[in-house]
């Protein structure tokens, strides 16, 4: 982003076919935008909420929406594209890496690099990081023929991001990375509990809470960890109720246990909805135990 803000002021004089004022109004947008872009592009969007504007919407997602605009509004074609078509494309590129949208940011960034404008060394830069997060967000390339399939997708996927943010630890890329991780460790969570393998997803969770502690998302792993134990715990109950296996007193009690402690743990986030989500777990859980208590032989 440094060389934009400083190469705003040759926009004026771009072509004689705009006006003084429109000229004026092009540069007076674009230093908004990419100004107001600027300030977030190294923002820990892992351990941060993502900011958002004035109206509520993203900045990352209003700042591509303004920056597409100008384009709209400039309506050059490609081959006619002068320095503020590519400082728009540039900053496309930005607006959309941070919205996780690498495959269309890496060609935003192709368009600047093959442009000989002044952008176009950073713009392949950025283009080599960004095409690397794209084939790591690749899809399979076929649907997956069994459950096994599905898990060591999603364990390769966990190794190449935490390998990326390693990589590009300390830059603004890391975060990036990080999210992906940390979503692909949620899926694999999920694919074990889908696949009915109930134990090793809440290994799996716990590993996820472990490796995300720094997480802004830390209190939403924390309610999957009690629901999984306190699902497990309705299990135990439910075959006891249908004679398939007698209760294990014992281990329903420590999975309740286990259950009550991961939402307990929930409700001390700083956030007010996250605290309100985990009381009302507990409370739930609680009334279904007293239940329980209630039809106990």
């Amino acid at each position: 982003m440094a060389p934009m803000l400083g190469w705003l002021g040759g926009c004026a004089s771009l072509t004689s076919t705009d006006t003084s004022r429109e000229a004026d109004e092009l540069r007076e947008s674009l230093t908004v935008i990419v100004s107001e872009l600027k300030l977030h592009m190294r923002d820990d969007t892992y351990r941060f909420e993502r900011a958002v504007g004035p109206d509520g919407g993203d900045v990352y997602a209003v700042a591509l929406w303004k920056l597409d605009r100008l384009a709209v509004l400039r309506a050059r074609p490609e081959g006619e594209w002068q320095n503020a078509d590519y400082l728009i494309e540039f900053a496309r590129g930005n607006a959309l890496e941070r919205l996780r949208r690498y495959d269309e940011a890496s060609r935003a960034y192709a368009r600047v690099e093959a442009s000989g404008s002044v952008l176009g060394d950073a713009a392949a830069q950025r283009r080599q990081v960004v095409q690397r997060f794209a084939l790591a967000a690749a899809p399979p390339e076929q649907p997956f023929a069994v459950p096994a399939e599905e898990l060591d997708f999603i364990s390769a996927r966990i190794e190449q991001w935490r390998g990326l943010a390693f990589e590009f630890r300390d830059v603004p890329q890391e975060s990036l990375a990080r999210e992906e991780a940390e979503a692909w460790e949620v899926m694999r969570v999920d694919g074990l509990t889908r696949f009915v393998q109930r134990e090793e997803a809440t290994r799996a969770c716990r590993a996820l809470i472990e490796t995300n502690r720094e997480s802004k998302l830390f209190g939403e792993h924390l309610l999957r960890l009690g629901d999984l134990y306190a699902d497990s715990a309705r299990r135990e109950r439910l075959e006891a109720h249908t004679n398939l296996s007698p209760l294990d007193a014992a281990k329903y009690d420590a999975l309740l246990d286990q259950a009550f402690s991961a939402y307990e743990l929930a409700a001390e986030a700083h956030q007010a909805a996250m605290r309100h989500e985990a009381r009302a777990r507990i409370d739930s859980l609680h009334s279904y135990h007293e239940e329980v208590r209630a039809h106990a032989p």
